[in-house]
């Protein structure tokens, strides 16, 4: 049957319903690369237009892995004392002097 390298036969009459299901999940998370380059020319064509409504992709279109990506703006800020700390031990290595 197709993409998924099955028997006709196999397919209709032997596979089981959990099997397909399992087997077009799979393909759709494989196609993830596919779906953001889509929403991408999307949102440049939409942006080319001149439509200011979204800033970003992911406002135009939400994908169903989207919630599983960390978004860099909710990263945790690192306070200026441990910033200091960091720039001291840098300072101290040889290996980054100039």
């Amino acid at each position: 049957m197709g993409e998924i390298g099955r028997d006709r036969h196999e397919y209709l009459y032997e596979m089981r319903w959990y099997e397909i299901l399992l087997i077009i999940q799979g393909y759709r998370k494989r196609n993830v690369l596919q779906y953001q380059l889509q929403r991408i020319q999307a949102w440049a064509a939409a942006f080319s237009m001149g439509n200011p409504n979204h800033k970003k992709p992911k406002d135009l279109v939400d994908l169903y892995f989207d919630h599983y990506i960390t978004p860099v703006d909710d990263e945790p800020k690192i306070d200026p004392e441990t910033v200091a700390e960091l720039q001291e031990e840098m300072k101290q290595n040889p290996f980054l002097k100039d």
